[in-house]
């Protein structure tokens, strides 16, 4: 049996939300005028762009992007995690009468392989070898996806996908997306999409978090000692 305790090299947490945003808004110094972020950070900003389409701009190691249906805040600093959950939610706060769709947490982990062995590893268990023989040549896998959802979870669907990188070599990386519809007939008013919203926020994040870095790790640890 082989036996690997994974932990990740390298880690980047995400939250998206689709609705009806003003990107012009969202500048450093209005999360800071708005308590979402400290002004000391909010002042050392690098902005990248902001204009009536886009905005995109770093503080504290919080990578901000908006555009018209989208907000997204991702961060690749792990003690940042909780920070990202409060900003995300804050900012809903903020914005409360802003029509909201969807929202997305994201987890995105990559894993060095011991080995190139166990790195052809994980694809051969994942996507057996002798289905593509009898039509390819060296057949390999360069990117899966499977969807399904999670007892306890209120999300409609939950993707893992799994994917070979090729630098640093020999490195596998696991994405996981939890997401969830929350413009729903049962929820016909703005405010009742918002408190949704900051509910799977302030519910769903810590737990997210925890199933996407466990199932990651123990479906690599169980590709191995299958294969």
């Amino acid at each position: 049996m082989i036996d690997h305790d994974f932990e990740p090299d390298q880690e980047t947490f995400a939250i998206v939300v689709l609705g009806d945003f003003n990107p012009a808004i969202f500048h450093p110094a209005w999360f800071s005028a708005n308590q979402l972020l400290p002004e000391e950070e909010t002042r050392e900003a690098e902005i990248a762009v902001i204009t009536k389409e886009v905005a995109a701009f770093v503080v504290g190691n919080i990578h901000v992007q908006v555009d018209p249906v989208r907000f997204g805040l991702t961060t690749t600093q792990s003690t940042r995690g909780p920070v990202l959950r409060d900003v995300a939610s804050g900012t809903l706060s903020v914005l409360e009468h802003t029509p909201l769709s969807a929202i997305g947490l994201n987890l995105d982990l990559q894993f060095h392989m011991p080995s190139e062995a166990d790195w052809h590893r994980i694809g051969h268990a994942l996507a057996p070898k002798e289905l593509w023989t009898p039509f390819l040549e060296e057949p390999g896998m360069r990117h899966l996806v499977i969807e399904g959802t999670r007892p306890g979870c209120d999300a409609q669907r939950i993707h893992i996908q799994v994917q070979p990188i090729f630098s640093p070599k020999w490195s596998i990386l696991v994405r996981i997306n939890q997401h969830y519809r929350i413009d729903t007939a049962d929820r016909p008013e703005v405010s009742d999409r918002h408190d949704a919203a900051t509910r799977i926020l302030d519910r769903d994040w810590p737990s997210f978090c925890s199933f996407a870095k466990q199932t990651a790790a123990k479906l690599l640890a169980d590709c191995l000692q299958k294969s």
